[in-house]
């Protein structure tokens, strides 16, 4: 055991279960073999299993990657405390794996081969809870440790008939407290979400893990960030996807 990385991670962890303990300075955290050690260390500490993942794909190709584990997993029309997404909440779509993917060809998955591992596509909130001192400003060594500011996921229903639409250009529509805050049509940052899930399996194949039936990928904002207040009620909903809600509770025991 890395004792240095293990100290991160616990530090990591005190953040998460009190949010009023201070920020986390993760000075002299330079590398991302590190990172991703500590997210792994965080894992063991809190005895939870991982449910998901939460994925972004670079300009460069480039992934970066962090799970989601079991305690921060909640479905819609729940009730959460607002600490749980200190930083907003983003829309996304993700993407539900249903059976296991194959060894991975030398040149790399492609999406015919993720394709028929996908079980389903539903509406969902990324809760953004960022424990670093230096937010979601800071390197990015940092923000792999704090699994990417994950506060948590709140999903919607499967459409296992996704193919048959066309995620660039879907509607989507943001409204809190039955007000339309937001309405678009697209605008993921890579166009299709589902090419953050075909380079995700690549991503983890080089790191020897996979992808595993039962556990889903979060794949990026189409809406970006949107703040919260305590009491409101957020629905985000995708156009032949169904609606993800959210409820923020009033005060810290009212959920």
């Amino acid at each position: 055991m890395n004792e240095r990385l293990h100290d991160t991670a616990n530090r990591l962890i005190t953040k998460k279960l009190d949010p009023s303990a201070d920020p986390v300075n993760l000075c002299g955290l330079n590398s991302t073999t590190d990172a991703y050690d500590i997210q792994a260390y965080a894992q063991s500490l809190l005895g939870v299993n991982v449910v998901g993942w939460k994925a972004s794909l670079l300009a460069d190709s480039s992934v970066l990657s962090a799970p989601i584990f079991d305690c921060d997993l909640f479905f819609s029309g729940e009730t959460l405390p607002i600490q749980r997404m200190k930083d907003g909440v983003e829309c996304e779509l993700a993407f539900v794996i249903d059976t296991a993917l194959g060894p991975r060809p030398v040149s790399g998955y492609t999406r015919a081969d993720v394709i028929p591992c996908i079980g389903g596509v539903m509406a969902a909130f990324e809760l953004l809870d960022c424990r670093l001192v230096e937010l979601f400003q800071s390197p990015t060594p940092h923000l792999l440790a704090d699994n990417l500011g994950n506060g948590g996921v709140v999903l919607g229903m499967a459409n296992a008939s996704w193919l048959e639409h066309n995620l660039l250009e879907i509607a989507i529509e943001l409204t809190v407290d039955n007000v339309t805050v937001l309405e678009r049509h697209g605008g993921h940052p890579v166009g299709d979400p589902f090419d953050v899930v075909v380079a995700l399996a690549n991503h983890l194949a080089h790191r020897r893990k996979v992808l595993e039936p039962g556990q889903f990928v979060m794949t990026g904002s189409y809406t970006g960030v949107h703040k919260v207040e305590a009491g409101q009620h957020l629905v985000a909903t995708f156009a032949d996807f169904g609606s993800a809600a959210l409820n923020v509770a009033t005060a810290q025991n009212d959920y």
